[in-house]
């Protein structure tokens, strides 16, 4: 079975969307408890979308089934399809909705209250993957990647903690900092040793 998803989420409501080569009984046959986690994150335009997407596509390419999940933190609710029949649920007051066909599912939650971690990473264990990259969530605590645009970035670096990588747009910002260190633009090149080098954090 082969699977890819990526979710976005803000506040009180968010948008999922799965894909999914289903089992013979069309239902996830190897969900797991736990799964190795590592994050990207940086300001807004710093590359997480770009890095996010190659280390998955390297990832994928490699044999590993990869989740993702985006954190949309820049104020107002994640993009969305209007007026789709599922919308109009929604609309009409559906705390969930969603439409499937052809092993697509995608789907719209609404809360009240912000959802915590545990009920999102719940959801996630339906679905079988190896690996599950946050796209932001400066906060959390798993092993990151910072991407630094200038140098009035680098604050970032003592902000947050577990930095595993750090990608930088210029190759005259040079950060005091121990970790793995590659520049943006030299991103294709440096993928295999980037990988490996998170992957030993797993000892996968």
């Amino acid at each position: 079975m082969q699977t890819e998803g990526w979710f976005i989420i803000h506040e009180s409501a968010f948008l999922i969307y799965v894909h999914t080569i289903l089992g013979e009984r069309g239902m996830c046959m190897s969900a797991r408890d736990d799964f190795p986690i590592f994050q990207v994150v940086g300001y807004k335009n710093s590359g997480k979308t770009t890095v996010t997407s190659a280390l998955v596509a390297y990832l994928t390419k490699a044999g590993y089934k990869v989740a993702t999940l985006k954190h949309h933190g820049h104020g107002g609710k994640p993009d969305r399809a209007s007026g789709t029949d599922s919308d109009k649920h929604r609309q009409a007051g559906a705390v969930i909705s969603g439409v499937e066909g052809d092993g697509e599912l995608q789907l719209t939650v609404a809360s009240k209250t912000e959802l915590t971690w545990e009920q999102i990473k719940t959801m996630y264990q339906t679905v079988s993957h190896d690996i599950l990259i946050l796209e932001g969530y400066k906060n959390a605590s798993f092993p990151k990647i910072v991407l630094l645009r200038e140098e009035a970035d680098f604050g970032l670096l003592n902000d947050i903690d577990q930095i595993h990588a750090v990608g930088l747009r210029d190759h005259h910002l040079m950060p005091d900092h121990h970790a793995f260190t590659f520049l943006l633009e030299d991103l294709d090149k440096v993928l295999p040793d980037l990988v490996a080098h998170l992957l030993d954090r797993f000892k996968l």
